[in-house]
């Protein structure tokens, strides 16, 4: 099968543990693209937390495009939004006062900064901390906030949010998505909004079929994407329901050039 679109992840799965491209993956991803295979990347991150990486790779200079908010946005070279999915605002303040009992943060984006009204769970900044961004913090979120959301993010201690995403997928799972991105975080988004339905947009658009498409991931939030692609990758590192459902998982972790074994393997190999 000739490959043309690849997509991947970034945290866990382009970069490395400590938050860097390897030289071998960053090579590997421009050669892929100068054999004429379209890169994109796919997070769950705000747009300024996804740019960077696309920038460091030549996405952009080579006219492609990247995902945002696990797929609610669609962006080309130019940062010009292609495609975006909102939550209903009504939503914010049903979730929240569903969360008051719980020790856990609720967050809120828009495309360049993170917003809360509450510091005190820690893991409040873990997104913060990885952009190199501030956490902006407002008097009153269900006041204050008054544009436009693409996901509402609750961040606590994992075995707590264990806890608290069947709670609210009991009660607003007919009406939003709502799954675990990693094991501190739980992303709350329009229904059937998601990686996999971002991918299949820029392919359509790139008129590219999805069994010539790559995805990689390691975390709840890539299994649309997993599922979808023509060659679902799980990370050596990827959590189990990846792996599970993935047509290859990498011999090698984030942390040990695993992008590049893919890269190497399905497209510039010659068999």
């Amino acid at each position: 099968m000739k490959y043309r679109l690849l997509v991947t992840d970034i945290d866990d799965t382009l970069l490395t543990t400590d938050k860097r491209i390897t030289d071998k993956v960053k090579e590997a991803i421009i050669k892929a693209q100068d054999s004429g295979v379209k890169v994109a990347i796919a997070s769950g991150r705000l747009p300024i937390g996804v740019r960077p990486y696309a920038e460091e790779l030549g996405i952009c200079e080579r006219g492609g495009c990247y995902l945002a908010f696990n797929g609610g946005l669609v962006l080309d070279a130019e940062g010009s939004i292609l495609h975006s999915s909102v939550l209903d605002r009504k939503y914010l303040p049903a979730i929240y006062n569903a969360l008051r009992s719980y020790d856990v943060t609720v967050l809120v984006h828009t495309h360049d900064k993170i917003f809360t009204d509450n510091n005190q769970n820690s893991y409040a900044y873990t997104e913060p901390e990885a952009l190199h961004q501030p956490l902006y913090l407002l008097n009153d979120l269900l006041t204050d906030v008054d544009w436009d959301l693409h996901k509402i993010l609750i961040a606590g201690e994992p075995e707590l949010l264990k806890e608290v995403e069947p709670v609210l997928n009991a009660r607003f799972g007919d009406e939003l998505d709502i799954f675990l991105s990693a094991p501190w975080f739980l992303d709350v988004m329009p229904k059937g909004v998601n990686k996999g339905v971002g991918v299949k947009y820029l392919a359509e658009r790139l008129d590219i079929p999805m069994e010539q498409v790559i995805c990689c991931g390691d975390s709840y939030n890539d299994l649309s994407m997993i599922k979808m692609a023509g060659l679902g990758v799980a990370m050596h590192n990827a959590e189990d329901a990846l792996k599970d459902a993935a047509d290859y998982i990498t011999a090698h972790d984030c942390d040990h050039d695993g992008i590049a074994e893919v890269v190497e393997k399905f497209i510039l190999s010659d068999d």
